[in-house]
């Protein structure tokens, strides 16, 4: 969660000009669209213009690595994309593959195109803990997931 970040976040680089997609899994929207509210909040104030953001929903969060990289091979001026999803453990090791799947793919197109994906796909116990962290507080998946993309693209800009 945010409050477990090795910096507090108490605001965000600027990023005006940066080109951002969005792109979340279907399932358990309560909180998947919380999430991404919260994400363009922040986006905008970090000076991102609305029509620089695009959001994107998929069935789920097995297809988000290849929304991904449909996404940076069909506008290469693309700077990142975001992620969210929600997979709950069940009784199975289902999630386990789910959550395997996406980290490994969204690797892979990260090193293919050269970009960052902020990955904001969880995995939880139950709803419960899925809503602690896509509510109105600091915890909001979406407000750490700004402050990775800030603190990568200013560091980037640095290089």
């Amino acid at each position: 969660m945010a409050g477990l970040l090795p910096k507090p976040i108490t605001e965000f680089h600027k990023i005006p000009g940066a080109r951002i997609a969005i792109i979340a899994a279907m399932w358990h929207p309560e909180c998947v669209d919380a999430m991404v509210k919260r994400t363009m909040t922040e986006l905008l104030a970090t000076g991102v213009e609305a029509a620089d953001i695009s959001t994107h929903y998929l069935p789920g969060s097995l297809e988000l690595p290849y929304a991904a990289r449909c996404l940076f091979e069909k506008d290469p001026s693309l700077d990142a994309v975001i992620a969210f999803g929600v997979v709950l453990k069940g009784d199975t090791t289902h999630d386990d593959h789910v959550m395997q799947h996406v980290v490994n793919g969204f690797g892979r197109v990260s090193d293919r195109f050269h970009k960052p994906i902020i990955n904001e796909v969880i995995g939880v116990n139950s709803l419960e803990d899925a809503r602690k962290r896509s509510n109105d507080s600091i915890a909001n998946k979406g407000v750490e997931a700004v402050f990775a993309l800030t603190e990568l693209l200013h560091w980037k800009s640095t290089l």
